[in-house]
């Protein structure tokens, strides 16, 4: 018989607090604000709890990432230029919202420290939005409105690239609608699904 002892139940309204108190704090304060204990004096629970659910303080803010900005279902617009744009409005917004706005640069930080998380982020949070693109580019294809296309991971950089960029480095300019606008043009010119100016 294994003698490894089963841990106790986790209470699931500890975890839902847990999440709620984080994402009050990194909306109003960002992610360097974050710490353990003030999360769990917020509950009223203990540094246990917390680490029973999350092996740290990064693991428990991508959460509130991921579950706030769940990659979508690709919109269908009935053309490739629509869909892109309809994806990259969605980005800028996702990137504009305090959420991400206030704790992306720390975050991304730990991601880069944490080789689990670093996993975790690629798998749960950059795959899911890469498969949408190539839905999206399939579509396109079997529309006509493309040939093929290549490197499905260079298409979404040049998409998120400069979203990201305008993000994390002071003065590089508006993360708005026309950043959108003109992601989206740059990817449609590199696929040449441009259409000529009349």
């Amino acid at each position: 018989m294994s003698s490894r002892q089963v841990g106790r139940p986790q209470d699931p309204a500890i975890s839902e607090a847990l999440v709620r108190a984080a994402e009050r704090a990194m909306v109003t304060d960002g992610y360097s604000s974050l710490t353990v204990e003030s999360l769990c004096a917020e509950i009223g629970s203990t540094r246990p709890a917390f680490y029973r659910r999350y092996p740290n303080l990064a693991h428990l803010a991508f959460h509130v990432i991921r579950q706030h900005f769940g990659a979508e279902p690709p919109l269908e617009t009935g053309s490739l230029e629509g869909d892109l744009l309809a994806l990259q409005l969605a980005e800028v917004a996702m990137f504009a919202d305090p959420l991400m706005a206030k704790n992306l640069p720390g975050l991304l930080e730990s991601v880069r420290a944490d080789p689990v998380l670093s996993e975790t982020y690629g798998s749960q949070f950059i795959q899911p939005r890469r498969a949408r693109v190539a839905l999206l580019l399939d579509a396109a294809v079997a529309r006509g409105e493309i040939p093929g296309y290549d490197d499905v991971p260079f298409i979404c950089d040049m998409l998120v690239g400069p979203i990201l960029a305008r993000s994390v480095l002071p003065g590089s300019g508006p993360v708005d609608d026309d950043l959108a606008r003109s992601t989206t043009r740059a990817v449609l010119a590199m696929l040449g699904a441009l259409t000529p100016a009349a």
